[in-house]
């Protein structure tokens, strides 16, 4: 085998093993898995049943919870998705496996070429750099408790990839970067975008500190406007039904943390990026108990959640590298001051001070900056501030690996490949910290056993036609049951449904009082003007052959605007031959690599 094949093995075997790890953290107590899967699951399932029963067409309203509320408008919906796609073919939970070890895999590839081709590293600080990012506790914490919608995080790497890459057509890399937006508004909502754009912020002018020229401004700007037209297009038709949706339950919400001061803020965000691969054993060592993890950050921070919103854990030994490289470079200045001065570095310098500033306002909910942003369209309805911390993860796992290719590139061969091998083992190595606690962190309440007979009966022919209104009872158990619930979850009416005044009762949905039918019409959530309707009416008795196809899960022939008609189709096609597009064009350049493999981009040094 070719020598020029031997890191891509290695790096694949790393981000293999990480994925099996973030599995088997999935599935360490099954059947139980995380409370969120409570919405993930049967979101999943209704779409699967909705896919056979109609074909790939939208999936605008269900009856399978709340008493028929909306789907493709809900920004929690996963709908168009690598697991919804998966949930076709393989058991929900499976289907999580499989799109996670993708999402980490593909995301690792990314930051392995970004690093060896854009930022010419060594191939050790590249494969190195590319663990450092996949091997991360904010992936393992948010398959644990079924954050579905951000396991698509390491795809940042593909964004940074496709801006930078110059052996990638400007137009190819837009294409790309568009399809990757549009897939996060698909599967994960807002949370991830502004998380993505924050990350960006602080590498962009990271990397050009590192190496101006990297960064060619021209082939940057053309890509990146490409990809924001393009994104906004794929993207249109989501976007324009979440908003109809989100006009009427807007979601406001805020963080506030009663933090002493910033550092008290920063030491907090510390000891996220610490997290479980390096306090949990240094708690072990103290004699104290790992439980306490989540205590000992809600008292820092004054953010009171779960421990899965807090652990961004980076390895010890990234944490590590990064203590030793900037003490070296803070111990002796003067050899760095053409990292200032040169190639008006000093405005990148100020850059990255300024976004890296920002970010750390984002997580903390408060300073100078971010009390003008929190009330702002999409951002109003975000919160949780702790995750933004994930925003760091990139860069710092990326400053690692530069600091890394300094070390490296001063030794022989011999010994760059065996201290590579040692610091790739003691890099994965306290991933195993997180099986070493035997306590649940990560509130494993959600039996998977009702949701797999579910799907095994989906697939024989069940078609699940909803026959009445169920009280006390979650998503999972209303399906089961062929009803429909009255206390759906779904955050989008707040956590302890303050926004959700349903009108129907207990009982059949063919009973009728007032003129209607004992289950809400779900046109008055999105398009109420249109339909005549207003949220939470009932179906009027007027509407029987309505009724009975949406108990069916059939798509009643309530009225849609004709804007959203136009950008569905808009969406969709574009969506469709941007995919074509790059399938065909990634199909050539692999068909000329295996044939010409000498015209492959030049291999870094």
């Amino acid at each position: 085998m070719k020598k020029t094949w031997w890191p891509v093995i290695i790096l694949l075997s790393n981000l293999v093993l990480i994925s099996l790890v973030v599995i088997a953290f999935l599935i360490r107590a099954y059947p139980m898995v995380g409370h969120d899967y409570g919405l993930a699951i049967p979101i999943l399932l209704d779409t699967d049943l909705h896919f056979r029963l109609n074909g790939l067409m939208i999936q605008w309203y269900t009856p399978s919870f709340g008493g028929g509320l909306p789907v493709f408008p809900d920004p929690n919906n996963i709908q168009f998705s690598l697991l919804s796609f998966f949930t076709l073919l393989v058991q929900p939970l499976q289907a999580v496996m499989i799109s996670t070890a993708i999402y980490i895999i593909a995301g690792g590839l990314a930051s392995y070429l970004l690093l060896k081709r854009v930022l010419k590293l060594h191939w050790t600080a590249s494969i190195l750099g590319a663990v450092f990012f996949s091997a991360n506790g904010f992936m393992l914490q948010r398959v644990a408790v079924g954050h579905l919608g951000y396991i698509i995080f390491p795809l940042i790497a593909i964004l940074l990839l496709a801006l930078l890459d110059t052996s990638l057509h400007w137009s190819f890399a837009g294409i790309l970067m568009a399809l990757v937006f549009a897939m996060m508004l698909h599967q994960a909502g807002y949370f991830i975008p502004v998380v993505f754009g924050l990350t960006l912020l602080i590498s962009l002018p990271l990397i050009y500190i590192y190496r101006p020229g990297s960064i060619v401004w021209k082939r940057l700007v053309f890509g990146a406007l490409l990809a924001g037209g393009l994104s906004l297009v794929m993207s249109a038709s989501k976007l324009a039904a979440v908003f109809a949706f989100m006009r009427f339950f807007p979601r406001q919400i805020a963080d506030s943390y009663p933090t002493t001061g910033i550092l008290q803020g920063l030491f907090g965000i510390g000891l996220q990026l610490a997290g479980t691969m390096t306090l949990a054993p240094l708690l072990n060592l103290i004699g104290s108990t790992p439980a306490l993890l989540p205590n000992y950050l809600i008292s820092v921070t004054g953010a009171h959640y779960g421990f899965w919103e807090f652990d961004m854990s980076l390895s010890p030994i990234v944490i590590g590298i990064l203590v030793v490289g900037i003490y070296s470079f803070l111990r002796k200045p003067r050899q760095h001051t053409g990292l200032f001065t040169s190639q008006k570095r000093w405005i990148a310098w100020i850059l990255l001070a300024f976004f890296t500033w920002l970010t750390v306002e984002f997580i903390l909910a408060k300073g100078v900056i971010y009390p003008y942003l929190r009330d702002l369209p999409i951002l109003g309805s975000l919160h949780v501030n702790p995750r933004f911390t994930s925003a760091m993860i990139f860069p710092l796992g990326m400053l690692a690996a530069i600091i890394y290719n300094r070390w490296v590139s001063g030794w022989s061969n011999r010994k760059a490949i065996v201290v590579f091998f040692i610091v790739n083992v003691l890099t994965l190595v306290p991933l195993s910290n997180y099986f070493m606690i035997q306590y649940d962190l990560q509130a494993r309440t959600y039996d998977m056993t009702e949701s797999e007979k579910i799907y095994s009966s989906i697939h024989a022919g069940d078609t699940f036609t909803i026959t009445g209104i169920a009280d006390n009872t979650d998503n999972t158990q209303a399906l089961y049951y062929h009803l429909s619930n009255l206390d759906p979850y779904d955050p989008i009416f707040g956590y302890n449904l303050e926004n959700f005044h349903p009108e129907i009762k207990v009982g059949s949905i063919w009973e009728t009082s007032d003129g209607y039918y004992n289950m809400t019409n779900p046109t008055g959530y999105v398009f109420p003007e249109l339909n005549g309707t207003r949220p939470f009416e009932r179906i009027p008795v007027s509407q029987k052959d309505e009724l009975e196809a949406f108990a069916s899960h059939k798509q009643p022939d309530w009225k849609i605007p004709l804007y959203q008609q136009i950008l569905d189709w808009v969406s969709g096609l574009t969506v469709l031959v941007g995919s074509l597009i790059l399938v065909f064009i990634g199909m050539k350049r692999l068909a000329s690599f295996l044939r010409h493999p000498e015209n492959a981009p030049p291999k870094a040094s």
